[in-house]
């Protein structure tokens, strides 16, 4: 099922218009009817103002599901932002579940303004490859390979690439919300 399947079915789901939708996700009926009919693809801060307003983790509407608890390295779900530079891999594939992973995957110098997420959660970082700033309320954090941070998903500002290599991070988030 693709994004803008989803979309719909969880839409309908809730009963809502696409203007109320619209009116909730902060973008207009008409870009969300592109998106369900499949004639646009949505941002990254699209996708999570969306999913947000859906009430569901942005990886419901990207999963294209899975065969129980193993997540195959090969058939994982994978999906790239080029207008952030950014792409994540699915690692976990049940969401009714109290946590959710991921790795995340940075062009050099590329940067995440963190987004307002639909509720509390915790968070924690491993960086794998590159180095990453991290902005957690008012503390910057410089993070090299093999780096740890743990911290509210509610104080998290911003994070980034700050070398000239790909920056790869597995992330895991609870409860599941992005």
């Amino acid at each position: 099922m693709e994004i803008g399947k989803r979309i719909n079915f969880r839409r309908k789901e809730l009963g809502l218009s696409l203007r109320e939708l619209g009116d909730l996700a902060g973008v207009t009926a008409s870009f969300l009817s592109q998106i369900e009919n499949d004639q646009v693809s949505p941002s990254l801060n699209s996708l999570q103002s969306i999913s947000t307003a859906l009430k569901v983790p942005i990886f419901y509407l990207l999963n294209e599901g899975s065969n129980g608890n193993v997540v195959r390295a090969n058939e994982r779900t994978k999906v790239f932002f080029p207008d952030t530079k950014i792409g994540y891999d699915l690692l976990t594939a049940d969401f009714s579940k109290q946590m959710m992973s991921y790795i995340i995957r940075m062009e050099p110098h590329a940067n995440r303004v963190a987004m307002t997420l639909s509720k509390s959660t915790e968070q924690w970082m491993h960086v794998l490859v590159g180095k990453m700033k991290i902005v957690v309320a008012e503390d910057t954090f410089i993070l090299d390979a093999g780096d740890t941070i743990y911290y509210d998903g509610d104080m998290l500002v911003e994070f980034g690439s700050v070398s000239d290599e790909e920056l790869v991070i597995i992330c895991c988030i609870t409860p599941p919300v992005f």
